[in-house]
């Protein structure tokens, strides 16, 4: 097994960058407890084919489903010993994808925005209620959710979250609160890219249990450059009137000025009626 580094000097590319490729599935590797690991075979092998045209998305998935069925199921074992989470009875090593506890979640959310937190509510409780200064809005209420790759049916240039609200059963339809005059907030967070998504939460209500809402694996990758990436998005809410979305990605440097963001796009999306 070689660690990033290693994985990052033989490429004669950055660690990040190599994350970067694991996580868009460019990369065979192995996750556990956050940290990637690929095996020496593998990489060469994928260098090999890769050096010589092939695709690197294709080439990683070809060699993951060409292992023997022993030693993808010794890897499938590691990762499920850690974080039984993290990998879909029906996926290969190269779905397996961090997740953290809806606190954890809350935490890193909130330690991101460091001193424009006034205060909020237990991270434990979701959704996370918090009070932020100016220039964020001052009233906040918090759904974030892990935002994951496939499983799912879902391609690999994709991730997702899955919206389940409190007190929601399954087979039942839920909203987000939108009462008390918090502006609802709809996050997701990418633990491996370490990144942030803000959906337009005004889009979705009325939704059903475990809806999936995407983000293309692309804008986390502009993301994870330091940007505020920008997406749009065509979707069709439950009120059945097609709508143009807007999406944001961001790395937690960036978090106070994606929300910032985020409030001025949806107010003109209402604005435009």
């Amino acid at each position: 097994m070689l660690a990033i580094r290693e994985v990052a000097s033989r490429l004669k590319l950055t660690e990040r960058t190599v994350t970067t490729m694991l996580g868009g599935g460019q990369l065979p590797g192995l996750s556990v407890r956050g940290q990637w690991r690929v095996r020496r075979d593998q990489l060469e092998r994928w260098l090999e084919r890769v050096s010589s045209g092939c695709d690197p998305r294709a080439t990683t998935r070809e060699i993951i489903e060409n292992e023997p069925r022993s030693v993808v199921g010794t890897a499938h074992e590691a990762a499920m010993s850690t974080d039984p989470e993290s990998l879909s009875a029906n996926s290969g090593v190269q779905l397996l994808t961090v997740r953290v506890s809806q606190s954890e979640l809350h935490r890193r959310f909130l330690d991101a925005l460091g001193g424009a937190v006034c205060s909020h509510g237990t991270v434990e409780r979701k959704p996370l209620e918090a009070d932020l200064a100016a220039p964020l809005p001052s009233r906040i209420r918090l759904y974030i959710f892990n935002a994951t790759r496939p499983p799912g049916g879902r391609p690999l240039g994709e991730h997702k979250v899955q919206l389940i609200v409190p007190g929601q059963e399954r087979g039942a339809r839920g909203s987000f609160d939108q009462s008390g005059g918090r502006i609802v907030l709809l996050a997701g967070y990418a633990a491996e890219e370490n990144v942030y998504i803000l959906w337009d939460a005004g889009l979705y209500s009325n939704f059903a249990w475990s809806r999936n809402v995407q983000v293309k694996s692309e804008t986390l990758i502009q993301a994870t450059a330091g940007k505020i990436a920008r997406q749009e998005r065509r979707l069709r809410p439950a009120d059945g009137v097609a709508a143009m979305e807007t999406l944001l990605a961001c790395p937690p440097a960036r978090l106070a000025d994606a929300l910032v963001r985020r409030v001025v796009i949806t107010r003109d999306r209402m604005a435009r009626g």
